[in-house]
């Protein structure tokens, strides 16, 4: 899976009077984790904590552009494009600070909002004394995420197994557990990546086993377009999903490190419940969902074709 991001993508970081700061871009978080995460990015270039750091998504009218949020992009397209906004900000209030302090920039530093004479541990003052001196003039660093590396490919990596259980009576599929190994670069958050691939196992399972579009040849309707007749996977369908992360910075895709992981964990649940099926009786279906029907149609056809032989 591409796990490059869409760019150009482009932010704005702006330190206030008060010590705190402000991320601006157009994109957008649909629930994806994007504020949490473009947050951490920001927070940790800058040395705050992250309660002191605030975002600004979606407004393009006010804003820097930013891709829209899909493709697994989001996080690779507009992380680094932060980050690179935070580091201008961060170097104008080192400037800033280095006159206060009295020593040359490059002795500074920023560590818990607080501006750090390297070296000299007592000697510190809080960054909003710094940016209360030089208002009104206002810190703001413009960062943008260039292309992608010319001539190399970024991707997302994964693997999965599964274990199932097969009624050859029924034709019924039961996924007893699934694991799935995926490295998408650095993680940046654990959390809000172990909710990703959980989330896309459990659509992948959808689609292998119980999700089917049926439609009416000759009109061309969809027969059950409605929640009750179109069968998504219920919490009660959902079986043990074991998340093996595997967080392995990448330096040559962008500057944080960081790949996409939205929708690379789908794509392999359903082949892979596939290949667990043939496994355990012999039967290789290449269409889903993986339903009763076409089981037991396997099943019937593997004992005919060894009783012909």
């Amino acid at each position: 899976w591409g796990g490059s991001g869409y760019p150009p993508g482009y932010a704005w970081v702006k330190l206030n009077a008060d010590g705190t700061a402000e991320v601006v871009t157009g994109t957008q978080d649909i629930g994806t984790g994007t504020r949490t995460g473009l947050t951490q990015v920001a927070a940790e270039e800058l040395g705050f904590p992250m309660e002191r750091v605030v975002l600004h998504l979606g407004d393009t009218g006010t804003g820097p552009y930013a891709p829209v949020s899909s493709g697994s992009a989001t996080q690779a397209t507009i992380g680094p494009a932060v980050r690179a906004a935070a580091a201008e900000a961060k170097a104008q209030l080192l400037e800033a600070a280095a006159t206060v302090l009295e020593v040359d920039p490059g002795d500074l530093g920023v560590r818990d909002g607080k501006i750090q004479v390297e070296g000299v541990p007592g000697r510190k003052i809080e960054v909003a004394e710094v940016t209360q001196k030089i208002a009104p003039h206002m810190i703001q660093g413009h960062g943008a995420r260039g292309p992608n590396p010319e001539g190399k490919s970024v991707r997302t990596f994964g693997a999965q197994c599964v274990e199932v259980e097969v009624d050859v009576d029924t034709g019924e599929v039961t996924v007893i557990r699934v694991v799935a190994a995926h490295e998408c670069g650095r993680i940046v958050n654990p959390t809000m990546v172990e909710s990703q691939v959980i989330g896309a196992v459990t659509q992948g399972l959808g689609f292998g086993l119980t999700e089917e579009r049926i439609v009416d040849a000759r009109l061309g309707i969809v027969l059950n377009a409605n929640l009750e007749e179109y069968k998504v996977p219920t919490v009660a369908d959902i079986p043990a999903i074991v998340y093996a992360p595997v967080d392995l910075p990448d330096p040559e895709a962008n500057s944080t490190g960081a790949k996409g992981i939205g929708e690379p964990p789908l794509i392999p649940t359903a082949p892979v419940v596939a290949n667990a099926v043939f496994d355990a009786v012999g039967v290789r279906i290449r269409q889903t969902p993986l339903s009763r029907e076409r089981v037991l149609t396997g099943l019937a056809e593997l004992r005919d074709r060894k009783e012909s032989v």
